[in-house]
Formats: structure tokens, sequence, C-alpha cells
């Protein structure tokens, strides 16, 4: 049975910048806690939750290394943190499972904030079997791989496009059906700062 999560993580204010919130559906582990074991982990709210999502953005900058070649590197950002027009973000959004059991088919669900366009194919996967990454251009009422749209040439022609970067509108993960226990599976994208 899936539940359905709204969870808002890390929302400070990054400047003009704010990390968006975290959705997340996930199934029930493969050994699910009964009525009983449930009232005593109610009695002990200081044990540690069964899941944990941490969501850290951070903006790409270039550094020379020693022979004077320009890398990429990735620089975590700060509550006071300023990017502007044109900057790349990485937002990595990391989910622990903290139970011995496996997870299946845990979703998370993230949107890309306003006043920032997604960079086409940056999503990564978490290194779990079987998991996939979908994207909405509808805000988030349906999800697909490659979302396209329809359009209406001057010829009066319709076609089917892909969907320009602009037009997307969330990027939704499932986790695959065997997230270990006791581990931490990261999932990344990009954006550029309008």
């Amino acid at each position: 049975m899936k539940h359905f999560i709204g969870l808002p993580i890390g929302l400070a204010a990054l400047g003009a910048l704010l990390l968006p919130p975290i959705a997340i559906a996930s199934t029930t582990p493969a050994n699910p806690t009964t009525k009983s074991q449930t009232e005593l982990l109610a009695q002990r709210p200081a044990e540690v939750q069964p899941l944990k999502l941490l969501l850290v953005a951070s903006l790409q900058v270039i550094v020379k290394d020693n022979s004077g070649n320009e890398q990429i590197a990735w620089q975590a950002l700060n509550d006071n943190a300023q990017v502007v027009p044109g900057s790349i973000l990485r937002y990595a959004v990391a989910a622990q499972n903290n139970t011995k059991n496996p997870i299946s088919d845990l979703i998370v669900t993230q949107p890309i904030p306003s006043g920032m366009v997604y960079i086409l194919g940056s999503a990564t996967l978490p290194s779990s079997d079987g998991a996939t990454v979908t994207y909405s251009i509808d805000g988030s009422k349906t999800f697909v791989a490659k979302p396209t749209v329809t359009v209406q040439r001057a010829d009066g022609v319709i076609e089917v496009r892909p969907a320009p970067p602009e037009a997307y509108t969330h990027v939704r993960w499932n986790f695959g059906k065997n997230f270990t226990g006791k581990s931490i599976l990261q999932a990344t994208y990009q954006v550029r700062v309008k």
C-alpha cells in the first residue's frame, strides 16, 4: 500500500533562492509494523525515523586544477548565498533508509523552483535496481519519461515535439524495488537561474 507524504525540507532562504519542498510517496517496508508495534514506536519519540530525506543545493563553479585545466566543481549554498541569472544549480536529494528492511517503490517528487529552468538530461538516478526518473510539464498532474508538446506549424500541420526545458515543472524519481535497509541513495538534477 502506498503512502503519499508531503515533506517540506530545506526551505531555508538562499538570497533570492528557495529550496523547494520534497514530496514523497512510499510503500510500507517488506515487514510492515503491526498496530502494537506502531503504538510502541509512538511512545518512543526520540527513536530514529524509518526514512530521512535531505535536500542540498550547490552552485556550479569553474576551478583550475594544478595543470591549469578548467574543471566543474560544486559549491554548497548556505543560507545567505546569492545567485545571479545564468547560474547553474544542482539539487541533490538523499534518501536514507534507517530500517533493516528494504523499501519498495519509494517515490520522490521535486518541483523545478520558480525562476529556474530544468537542464535537459541532468537528472541522475539512484543506484538501485529498477530506479526510474520521469518528468511533468503540467504542474505534477502527469509524469512521463520523455515529455512532449503538440504544436501547429505555419502550414497548419500538427506535430508532436519534445517539450522545451522551460515547460518542465517537476522531476520524479522511483527509487526502485529494493532500497535496502541501512543504506542511502541519492538522485540529482540541475537548473539554470533565469
